[in-house]
């Protein structure tokens, strides 16, 4: 986009985003001249949220408010979200256009949560927009366990399985525990939906190795909706049209380069019942300016959450690299990382077969190339998750990777 389209783009959501009462006195009543007196904008941040819910975003009259939403507080007081109509049709038609290519004869199985969520709701009218059959399959509810997933996913002929991907994992478990082979006894499903936590490279291939079908990944959040999604060459693209992304240093002082490591700060770019302007999101994102088959030229890469880092030998180390890790293990699906009392990275892995065992000289290699020291616990099926309990173990919240003193098996 050219500096003037920015600059007018800017200006126009400025305007529209006074009308809240949060934004109202906080922001410039003339336009803005330069790039530079945007980035001189205060960050909104997501106290500033907590503080203002549920109404003191909303800039919209309330007949204009056709859908509310919350965040899982389970770090605080939760976020309300509003949307309007013009929000969740803008929404529902440039989302349907997803990688996956959803269309008419699709049965698309959604195993995200519904109550207060977003991510459930956007698939479900996304799926729709473009004629496919949509199965709510709640994933908090104790009426659709994972035996119970796996019925509808072979009855009801599912084409496209639409969950976190820990969840993705967790059903290919109980598929297996109930006899099934994933590649034979699926033969309609064609593709599985991603969202809800960082999918990466490691976790997207284990996942296309089970299921044999491609993974389309998707990146949002409850306070803006979908912010990228894959394009069907499974390569994850930023709605630029839609938000303007700045990825910043440390300091949050200035950009960093394409393909370096930085934080996201978002700004609505689209006339929203709920603008976001310059929000710190917390998320550490890589930008990548290349071109791809489908035309795109950014491409976003997702490394997770500031406060999920885990911190060993003096280094943060990010949900990635520790994917990358365990993706070299004998066993891969259910895993845990944690900081050893005697300062080794501490990986607690759930065997997937009995005689799974770890060989010394991978260990060795693995210490090297990611310069850590390294202890691997494998561990019985059933440590971090009890397969005895098939509504707990198919209901997982927010996926625990790095472990704390009160989630330590």
């Amino acid at each position: 986009m050219a500096t003037s389209e920015r600059m007018d783009s800017i200006n126009q959501v400025l305007r529209h985003a006074r009308g809240a009462p949060f934004y109202r006195e906080r922001l410039p009543g003339t336009p803005l001249r330069s790039w530079e007196e945007f980035q001189r904008l205060p960050f909104t941040t997501k106290e500033d949220l907590r503080r203002q819910s549920p109404h003191g975003l909303i800039c919209v009259p309330p007949e204009k408010l056709l859908q509310y939403h919350e965040s899982s507080a389970t770090t605080g007081t939760p976020v309300s979200a509003w949307f309007s109509g013009e929000d969740l049709a803008e929404i529902h038609s440039h989302f349907s256009e997803w990688g996956v290519g959803f269309k008419p004869g699709d049965r698309v199985l959604i195993r995200f949560p519904y109550a207060l969520s977003t991510i459930g709701h956007f698939v479900h009218g996304a799926a729709q927009h473009k004629g496919a059959c949509v199965i709510p399959a709640d994933s908090r509810s104790s009426i659709t366990p994972l035996p119970r997933v796996v019925e509808l996913m072979r009855k009801l002929q599912v084409t496209v399985l639409a969950t976190i991907s820990l969840s993705a994992v967790m059903i290919a478990e109980a598929a297996e525990m109930a006899g099934l082979e994933l590649r034979r006894d699926f033969p309609h499903l064609r593709a599985l939906c991603c969202a809800g936590e960082p999918l990466t490279q490691a976790r997207r291939k284990l996942l296309e190795e089970l299921w044999g079908v491609p993974v389309y990944d998707n990146y949002g959040m409850t306070e803006t909706g979908p912010q990228a999604m894959d394009c069907r060459e499974q390569r994850l693209h930023p709605w630029q049209e839609h938000f303007l992304m700045e990825v910043l240093d440390e300091r949050l002082e200035k950009e960093v380069a394409p393909g370096e490591t930085g934080y996201s700060v978002i700004t609505s770019l689209t006339p929203r019942a709920s603008p976001m302007i310059r929000y710190f999101t917390g998320d550490r994102v890589q930008r990548v300016e290349q071109p791809c088959g489908c035309g795109q030229r950014s491409t976003l890469i997702v490394r997770g959450r500031v406060e999920d880092l885990l911190w060993s030998q003096g280094r943060p180390i990010d949900l990635w690299e520790l994917e990358e890790i365990v993706s070299q293990l004998p066993s891969r699906r259910f895993w845990r990382a944690s900081s050893a009392p005697d300062g080794h990275l501490l990986f607690t892995v759930e065997k997937e077969r009995e005689g799974d065992a770890l060989r010394p000289a991978l260990l060795s290699r693995l210490e090297e190339h990611h310069g850590l020291r390294l202890k691997v616990d494998l561990v019985p099926k059933g440590t971090l998750y009890d397969r005895q309990e098939p509504i707990s173990f198919g209901m997982a919240g927010k996926p625990i990777y790095v472990s704390t003193p009160e989630h330590r098996p």
